[in-house]
Formats: structure tokens, C-alpha cells, sequence
């Protein structure tokens, strides 16, 4: 549907989008996220001829879109935009009625014409009594108002089809103006920020129109604040930061804690049990310096899933804590890499190897405080219970998780427990839960 070539545009001297390179096939369901003044409008201003490139070109249909008169486009593309004002006492249904306005007369996009032919949005039907009809041709069938009541029936606004649209609520006159642009009955359907202004329930009903009208062959963009919701409902998702394209592909893609930190400067976990994933966010940072109010100075002793909830917590609370000495098949591991935790690793059914103890080494020597999850210990995980002895020594801050005791974990033959008194001794300290270690390091 569309190409857009080495697009670029410059607005009051600044550039504000580009150099990017897009396609948006037929048929795609793509959602446009990114951070405020990443060019999303701009984006969708210039896929509809509203902003000329200063670089490059957008395509419509292979055509350039400056080359479409506006009727032509109208026909085409349906625009719903993140502003809107109308004071004039119009009903909801006349309101709705005036996206009739393209299709008055028949549908000539060209060359085009026969592609478009058997898709959504290809007919051109005489519209309300508000637009002067045109003669009925090949395409034009006589269904007045048709159009007009199928989008006000998707979009709930049925029963308030006779009550004036100055006498709406914000929701539902962004729902009024959503079934204005179905009306037009385009193939293409371009919204920005559809979901302002919009209660959760309202915003799960747009959703589920967009992927109805998806399912019957149109091709929707939609700009969209919200990560979840995109990623519930977009097939693809585009990802722009600073005017150029950051990422590009499914949620699952895009949906990555390494992208969204770097682009949205927070920190989130994602979660993937369903079929799609969703966000949770942790803490946020500017792009000028380190994240607000953020601890890095804690280093956890984890290993066979002891350390996950003390993670969740010490996250919660801004620290950005190392982690390690865990196998890479560690659940302790997948959640230390859920947060983009530093993790020091080692491979599994084998004792650490010298590499990953000297990681270790480093980290708790950087490191303020030590916090050692409730591990079961054997010969080959002792190492780290001695690296804290050492920093608890040293007079660093260590701290153990109690519960269960050393003793129900100690399969060492007592070794285990040994360091772990000797620790104590030194001046480390024992509690009974990982939000009461967490308490004791902040």
C-alpha cells in the first residue's frame, strides 16, 4: 500500500523525521509507537500528502501521494486525527454522514483502479442527504445511508445517533469521529492516537473494531502510546525515536526490555506467557544521566530459583543489582535477564569455573552490600558463600536470607554452614525474608 524511500522531513529548521525507509503492505495491521516527538504524527501527516518530504518519497499504490487530488486520496484513505473540534450543532448521524463526502461521485485512482477494484473501500455508493449524489455507474449502488449506520453500529454510537455532537462527552466524540472516517469506506485507515480521551473499556472496544475491520481486508497504521494494547492487537509493530525507526517487526520483537530502555529510558520486565507479550514497568531514567533515585551498589548470591522474588523486590525498590554465580539455565538467570540485570553465569552440571569466581570477585568488590538468597549449597556452589565471608571481613555490608535455615540447605556436609556462621561472626547479618534483606541494604 504504501513505500516510503529515504523519507525525511524538516520542520522551523529542525529535522524531525528521517532518513527512514518503510513499507506497509497490504492488508498489515501496523502499530507506530514511540516517545513524544518521535515523529509518529509526522509520520502519518506525510503519509497522507499533509507535509511534503524534504527528502525522499512516499508512495501510494506505487504513485506518489502529492500526485492525488484530495477527493482521489479521500477515497483511499481514511485519517482519524489525535486533534479534532467541531462546535457547529450537528447530530452524531450527520456528523458521521459528512465521511460520505468522497464517495459522491466514482472512484478513479488511474492505473490503479483494477486493484483496488475488489477490496475494501472500492465502492463508491451515494451517500446521506447532507452530499449531493452523483449519477450511478459501474460500482455505485443505491444504499443510502448504509455506510453511515454500519459505522455508527461499530462504533456503539447507535443510540446516539440524533443527540448533538456538541452535547458529547470526549470519548464519545472521538468514537463520533472514528465512525465519520469508517464511513468513508476506505481500504486504508490511518489513527492517531485513537485511544485519547477514551476509558479502558471504550479503548478495548476501538481495539477490537480495528481488528475486525483488520480481519475484513483493511489496512490499518495507528499511532498508539500504550505497549500492551499495541501489542495485543498490531500483527507489526514500528518503534521511531528521534525521527528515525528504532525497531521494526512483530511484539515479540519489539517487546524487548534492551529497546525499550534505550529508547523510552525504562527499564521494564517482560512477560511472554500468553500469545503475546506485555509490559510491566520497573523505573524510568533521563537520557542525561543515570536513573533517578537508582541503587546499583548490591550484588546477589543466587542460584536454583532462591533469588527471584529478592530480585523482583530489589528491582521494585531502583536498585539494578548484579547477580551471580548461576547457570544459564537458572531460573534465578531468565529473571536476572528479564530486568537486564549484569549476570554472571556458568555452565551448568559443572563446577564454577575460575573465570566466572573472578567476575564474582569484581562485582562484590564494586558492589556496597552483599545479599545472599536462600541457596542450597553443595560442593560445587560453595565458592560463593567464601567470597562473602571474604567481603563481610572486609567490613562490607552482607546479608543473609535465613529462611529455610543454612542447616535444611547445607548439602555440603556442614561446610556450608561453617562459612555461613563464620560470616556472621564478621559481622554479617541474618533475616528472615528477601523484602527485610531489601530494607536492610537500602
Amino acid at each position: 500500500m504504501f513505500e516510503i524511500r529515504n523519507l525525511s522531513v524538516t520542520l522551523g529548521g529542525r529535522q524531525v523525521l528521517g532518513p527512514l525507509d518503510l513499507t506497509v503492505p497490504r492488508g498489515a495491521f501496523l502499530g507506530v509507537l514511540g516517545p513524544n516527538g518521535s515523529g509518529k504524527t509526522t509520520l502519518l501527516r506525510a503519509l497522507t500528502g499533509v507535509i511534503e518530504p524534504s527528502e525522499g518519497e512516499v508512495l501510494l499504490y506505487g504513485r506518489p501521494v502529492g500526485s492525488y487530488r484530495a477527493l482521489e486520496l479521500a477515497r483511499l484513505v481514511g485519517v482519524v486525527p489525535q486533534q479534532f473540534s467541531l462546535d457547529f450543532s450537528f447530530t452524531v448521524e450527520e456528523m458521521v454522514a459528512m465521511g460520505r463526502y468522497a464517495r459522491g461521485g466514482r472512484l478513479r485512482v488511474g492505473p490503479d483502479a483494477a486493484a483496488l477494484s475488489d477490496g475494501p473501500g472500492a465502492s463508491a455508493r451515494p451517500d446521506s442527504p447532507l452530499v449531493s449524489r452523483a449519477p450511478n455507474g459501474p460500482g455505485v449502488a443505491a444504499q443510502p445511508d448504509a455506510a453511515v449506520a454500519s459505522a455508527l453500529a461499530e462504533t456503539r454510537l447507535t443510540p446516539l445517533a440524533g443527540r448533538l455532537v456538541t452535547e458529547l462527552s470526549g470519548g464519545e466524540r472521538q468514537r463520533a469521529l472514528i465512525a465519520q472516517t469508517l464511513a468513508q469506506e476506505t481500504p486504508i485507515l490511518l489513527l492517531d492516537e485513537p485511544l485519547n480521551n477514551l476509558d479502558l473499556n471504550h479503548q478495548l472496544e476501538i481495539m477490537q473494531l480495528l481488528g475486525r475491520l483488520h480481519s475484513a481486508g483493511r489496512t490499518i497504521v495507528v499511532v498508539l502510546h500504550d505497549l500492551n494494547m499495541a501489542a495485543q492487537y498490531c500483527e507489526d509493530l514500528v518503534l521511531l525515536d528521534q525521527g528515525q525507526v528504532a525497531a521494526q517487526g512483530e511484539p515479540a520483537d519489539i517487546l524487548d526490555p534492551k529497546v525499550i530502555l534505550e529508547v523510552f529510558r525504562v527499564r521494564v520486565a517482560v512477560h511472554r506467557q500468553g500469545k503475546r507479550p506485555y509490559v510491566t514497568p520497573v523505573w524510568s531514567k533521563s537520557r542525561e544521566g543515570p536513573p533517578e533515585g537508582t541503587r546499583t551498589g548490591v550484588h546477589v548470591v543466587a542460584g536454583g530459583g532462591a533469588a527471584s522474588e529478592l530480585l523482583e523486590e530489589l528491582v521494585s525498590q531502583g536498585f539494578t543489582p548484579t547477580v551471580g554465580i548461576v547457570s544459564v539455565f537458572d531460573t534465578d538467570y531468565a529473571t536476572a535477564q528479564s530486568y537486564e540485570l549484569e549476570v554472571v553465569s556458568a555452565p551448568p552440571f559443572q563446577a564454577f569455573p575460575a573465570e566466572a569466581m573472578g567476575q564474582m570477585e569484581a562485582l562484590v568488590e564494586k558492589a556496597d552490600a552483599v545479599v545472599v538468597a536462600p541457596v542450597f549449597f553443595g560442593q560445587g556452589n560453595l565458592e560463593p558463600l567464601r567470597i562473602a565471608l571474604r567481603a563481610a571481613r572486609a567490613g562490607k555490608k552482607v546479608v543473609f536470607v535465613a529462611r529455610p535455615s543454612i542447616g535444611e540447605r547445607d548439602l555440603s556436609g556442614g561446610e556450608a554452614t561453617s562459612l555461613v556462621e563464620q560470616s556472621v561472626a564478621a559481622g554479617a547479618l541474618e533475616v528472615p525474608s528477601a523484602l527485610e534483606a531489601v530494607e536492610r541494604v537500602l
